[in-house]
């Protein structure tokens, strides 16, 4: 019976480890994905200007702007180890919680790239309306 429990208890060890290797894996590409974001945004506002013609817009726009960024997630506050709950009996609950939260998460990454796509068209044709102004 032991030597069944060590090898359990091996198991899942070596799966737990697996997991927060992944974890970490999640969490580096995520971090770089928002500092890219974030990148992106402070580009896209530097263009967005452009389309103020007088002092009037450029305020109604930078008004809108603020209330967009007023309504950004925060980056996530670190968890103290008190808070942290080792309780194996709510583990499918937190297991099924995370498969939800990642399943959200894709349909949001399919969003971000349509957006992405729509952005990238929108400044492709504001490139070759510039383009032919100059001409």
């Amino acid at each position: 019976m032991e030597s069944a429990d060590n090898a359990r208890d091996a198991r899942f060890e070596e799966i737990f480890v697996s997991f927060n290797e992944s974890l970490m894996k999640y969490w580096e590409s995520y971090v770089e994905l928002q500092d890219q974001l974030y990148e992106s945004l402070r580009a896209a506002r530097e263009v967005s200007w452009l389309a103020a013609t007088d002092t009037s817009k450029l305020r109604e726009i930078n008004q809108a702007q603020r209330e967009l960024f007023a309504r950004m997630p925060r980056r996530m506050d670190y968890i103290p180890l008190a808070q942290i709950s080792l309780d194996y009996d709510s583990a499918a609950s937190k297991i099924a919680e995370l498969e939800a939260t990642l399943s959200l998460e894709e349909e949001g990454c399919k969003k971000l790239e349509e957006a992405i796509a729509i952005l990238k068209e929108k400044a492709e044709a504001m490139k070759e309306a510039l383009r032919a102004a100059i001409r």
